[in-house]
């Protein structure tokens, strides 16, 4: 420990936090990168503050406050060390890979599709909602702008740094600290007046308008958006125009009303088939392509592979959706960790009174996660299911079928004439030799003589003098192989709440291994566009293409 310097590399915090690196700097505040040495293979973000003695205060309060608070848009308080080692305090957090929105948008050329920034602002809007409806005091951020948002590895934005954050108290004439960064800031932050719910309203409408504008400050730009950008819709412009009124009562009054109007306009967004689709009524006009995968034998890592498959095209910047069945024993929503990640309110789309037109549509980056609810106990599935992949507008749509190749819907499913077949295999030779997996082949054989596309995955291959033994042994050559994951990373990635295939160095191995082949598959998804009725679904794979 360095006394009055605070923390340096190699420090311990608390007997347990073991300082790694420097992650960031500002003002008034260093956060730096620690490994939780109870916890083994935890990281931590450690936030280091130099108080005053009329500072400690204040570091307090924030840990205070946001240890009561949970939501997945908010980072989760392990520890709180207040004035201590020479009058530092430090907040201990759950380290969030990934980056802030700022370096996303300067990494983006300063420009970010219109689509995420609306989903960005609707992830926002949940977070107001959550934070002013807290009783007994509404809790009022008053410091939103893009370096204090951060995009973990799942595009969920994670508000960080509540230091100015404040409990509203009615009746109060003024707020006993006038603080806000200039751009983001609403008036009444520097007027002397006190913040209340609109306050952070104003904050929102900023932070659109400066990704909207191509990074330019409403404050100074005193220009309206639709000015600066003519192609933007007329009626988003006018809710940030709405949002950036300097009299709050002029703005709209709660998160929640904001919301609804993202949403309507999102809706109008949508091309007709999927409005329709979405209403319940008829079947889009244009069906997407599917990709059936399925596990040739149990622990084969048909989900495993469907995962990663959604990563890869997400990467390409292809949409698609990722869909799990209806079963009694669902995992999906629990393998995406859905309690902390899926939108509040989130309902799966087989779910009790689930209408995925008005619902919340739990969306990762390019992907649309479609987790089944569990099912009731007896009876056969029906295929109502399958209505509901065809009236996507996703271009591609992954559906893990596991190992229930048998099961009526199924078949159902397999025979479509827009379905593809991956089946995966993994180097456990002696469940080749399973009856039930000799069915299996059977099946797949049967399928390819009906004229289906059926391909093969090899999963978990690892370095050997028998790989190409395990290879030639397989019903015909996989298209692709993928590694072997350490298991230990596995795990870790489980206890931090994360996809393993989202972890840097995985990601950049399942990436080369499955990208070559998913570049082929989208290329011939695209050509079959003159001979197919999902003509339209395909043209959209070519304008991906052309453009990427």
């Amino acid at each position: 420990m360095r006394g009055q310097q605070g923390l340096g590399i190699g420090d311990l915090l608390g007997q347990r936090y073991r300082i790694e690196s420097v992650i960031g700097r500002g003002g008034m505040s260093t956060v730096y990168l620690a490994q939780d040495l109870r916890l083994p293979g935890k990281r931590r973000a450690v936030k280091e503050a130099r108080l005053e003695e009329d500072e400690a205060y204040a570091g307090l309060a924030e840990a205070d406050m946001l240890v009561r608070l949970n939501h997945p848009n908010l980072p989760d308080i392990i520890d709180y060390y207040a004035g201590e080692r020479g009058g530092y305090s430090y907040l201990v957090m759950d380290y969030i890979e990934g980056e802030t929105l700022l370096q996303r948008f300067e990494r983006s050329g300063r420009r970010l599709g219109l689509d995420q920034v609306m989903d960005y602002s609707l992830q926002l809007c949940d977070l107001f909602q959550y934070l002013h409806s807290r009783r007994p005091e509404p809790i009022i951020y008053r410091d939103l702008k893009p370096s204090n948002l951060m995009i973990d590895v799942q595009e969920r934005l994670r508000l960080i740094d509540f230091g100015i954050a404040r409990s509203y108290k009615a009746g109060q004439a003024a707020d006993t600290v006038r603080i806000g960064t200039v751009g983001f800031a609403a008036p009444e932050q520097f007027e002397g007046r006190q913040t209340d719910e609109r306050t952070d309203l104003y904050g929102l409408g900023a932070l659109m308008f400066f990704l909207l504008s191509g990074g330019q400050y409403y404050h100074a730009a005193r220009m309206q958006l639709r000015e600066l950008d003519a192609k933007l819709p007329s009626q988003l412009a006018a809710l940030v125009e709405r949002l950036l009124q300097a009299d709050p009562a002029a703005r709209y009054q709660s998160a929640a009303e904001v919301r609804e109007e993202l949403l309507r306009l999102q809706a109008e967004r949508r091309p007709p088939a999927r409005a329709a689709a979405m209403r319940g009524g008829g079947t889009a006009a244009q069906p997407p392509r599917i990709l059936a995968v399925g596990a040739l034998y149990s622990g084969a890592g048909a989900t495993f592979a469907a995962i990663t498959l959604a990563r890869a095209l997400h990467g390409l910047g292809v949409p698609h959706a990722a869909a799990e069945p209806p079963k009694q024993q669902p995992e999906l929503h629990a393998l995406l960790f859905g309690e902390k990640h899926a939108p509040p309110g989130y309902r799966c789309y087989n779910a009790a009174g689930a209408d995925m037109a008005r619902d919340a549509a739990w969306t990762d980056g390019c992907t649309l996660w479609l987790p089944s609810a569990a099912e009731p106990p007896g009876g056969e599935p029906s295929s109502r299911w399958l209505r509901t992949l065809l009236e996507l507008d996703r271009p591609i749509v992954l559906v893990d079928i596991g190992t229930e190749w048998d099961r009526p819907d199924i078949r159902e499913l397999l025979t479509g004439e827009t379905v593809d077949i991956l089946y995966v295999t993994d180097p456990i030779l002696h469940k080749l030799d399973l009856e039930a997996t000799r069915r299996s082949q059977i099946q797949l054989q049967q399928l390819k003589e009906a004229g289906k596309r059926v391909y093969g995955m090899a999963n978990k291959t690892v370095a050997s003098g028998h790989t190409a033994q395990w290879l030639r042994v397989l019903p015909e050559p996989p298209v692709c192989l993928l590694p072997a994951i350490d298991y230990a990373t596995i795990a870790e990635a489980s206890w931090l709440g994360h996809r393993v295939q989202d972890r840097p160095i995985v990601r950049e191995k399942l990436l080369r291994a499955v990208q070559p082949w998913l570049r082929d598959w989208l290329e011939n998804q695209a050509g079959l566009a003159g001979h197919t009725a999902a003509g339209g679904t395909l043209q959209v794979l070519r304008k991906l293409w052309k453009n990427g």
